[in-house]
């Protein structure tokens, strides 16, 4: 803009000295030639200026992971203790009796939202959908940052056929990380397999990928497959 500026103060005094010279018509002809000449110049310029400046895209900026904002609280030893036997019992997929431990341990430590989750995760292998649902809200509701809760209600809604509503689950985690892989992943499935939103998956998917930092085999095969059924 500097040029510019000069260029238009050049301008100005060349055309005083011009004036005191030149016959009145004439000076109007070639002062209405000469501003023609300067406005041509400065837009020329002003055009140049802004091709020069770079432009940066999205596609351009690199991929920044967003942290795990979610702190676990304190936890007592004997809580831990207790839920390491009850991991051990659902390993072995001992179901009704994990169903007891769990219900005697969300009924000592209210405050925890971790047993009413893995209480979600019993009801739903033994077939109680309606106590699973029920479960996991509270999960959530007792610590609406358990993730793990979102992602284990967002897959029960899909197994329901319940498709918004695991749409909005996945999607209010992800309020709370951005970058939560399960819910980020979980969510390309639903609009891909359930929804027929192909970009939206094609993004979620893509997402995915960003978050674990390179390029995962499954990952890539489902891109792959989807991008090959969007072109039909």
């Amino acid at each position: 803009m500097k040029f510019t500026n000069n260029f238009k103060r050049c301008f100005v005094r060349f055309f005083i000295c011009l004036s005191s010279s030149l016959p009145n018509r004439l000076l109007k002809c070639f002062g209405l030639a000469l501003l023609l000449a300067a406005v041509t110049a400065c837009t020329s310029m002003s055009n140049k200026e802004k091709e020069a400046e770079p432009t940066e895209t999205a596609e351009s900026q690199p991929f920044v992971l967003i942290l795990n904002p979610y702190l676990p609280g304190v936890v007592p030893e004997p809580a831990k203790l207790e839920y390491a036997n009850i991991k051990a019992t659902m390993q072995g997929e001992k179901w009704v009796q994990a169903k007891g431990l769990l219900e005697l341990m969300a009924a000592t430590y209210p405050s925890l939202s971790g047993p009413y989750v893995n209480l979600g995760i019993v009801h739903h292998a033994l077939g109680e959908m309606e106590e699973a649902e029920k479960a996991l809200q509270y999960a959530i509701e007792v610590n609406p940052q358990n993730l793990g809760g979102y992602t284990r209600l967002g897959i029960l809604y899909r197994e329901l056929g319940r498709f918004d509503d695991a749409e909005a689950v996945y999607l209010k985690a992800l309020g709370v990380w951005p970058h939560h892989l399960p819910s980020v992943k979980n969510l390309g499935i639903l609009y891909d397999l359930y929804m027929g939103r192909f970009d939206d998956a094609l993004a979620y998917y893509e997402l995915s990928q960003n978050i674990l930092g390179g390029e995962d085999r499954q990952l890539k095969g489902w891109i792959i497959d989807l991008k090959r059924r969007m072109k039909k």
